[in-house]
């Protein structure tokens, strides 16, 4: 599972701020990275309203062609999945060489009820808990991922019942 945090929507322009990975094996989380990225632009006020990051927070982070290396490294050879994976890859560009599923979509086919398919509505609707040390932030990285991680796993149980 793979997530970003930009400093807006549209990848032509705007820059990733934060990037993550959640590796899983069968139906376990084996691995998690992140990394912040520095977008060598300011973040616009309206962007670290939604995610919480600063100019400050990424001073000193890795630029993005490194991040992106190191993120594809964690890829190498994996099905790679996003909640709405258009949007993620149309700021990864090396990882859409990979195979990709997207959760939204699955979520879409796996649980039509559900009030709507925003990650963290899922994550509520499905009752996922996950324990992690401060509790989890939505729109960071790494526990957006993790909440796809547990989403996709929903869905291919549900999806293969």
């Amino acid at each position: 599972m793979i997530d970003v945090e930009t400093t807006g929507f549209d990848p032509r322009i705007d820059r990733v701020v934060e990037m993550a990975c959640v590796i899983v094996e069968g139906d376990e989380v084996v691995d998690t990275w992140s990394t912040l990225v520095d977008p060598e632009r300011p973040i616009p006020a309206y962007a670290t309203r939604v995610h919480g990051i600063t100019d400050r927070d990424v001073a000193g982070a890795p630029n993005f062609a490194f991040a992106q290396w190191h993120l594809g490294e964690r890829c190498w050879g994996a099905t790679v999945a996003a909640h709405n994976a258009s949007f993620d890859l149309g700021f990864l560009p090396r990882l859409r060489v990979h195979p990709v599923v997207c959760t939204l979509e699955l979520a879409r086919r796996a649980f039509p009820d559900a009030p709507n398919f925003k990650n963290q509505t899922l994550r509520e609707y499905l009752e996922i808990e996950i324990e992690r040390a401060g509790g989890l932030v939505a729109h960071r990285a790494l526990d957006d991922a993790l909440v796809t991680a547990h989403v996709l796993l929903r869905c291919l149980e549900r999806l293969a019942a």
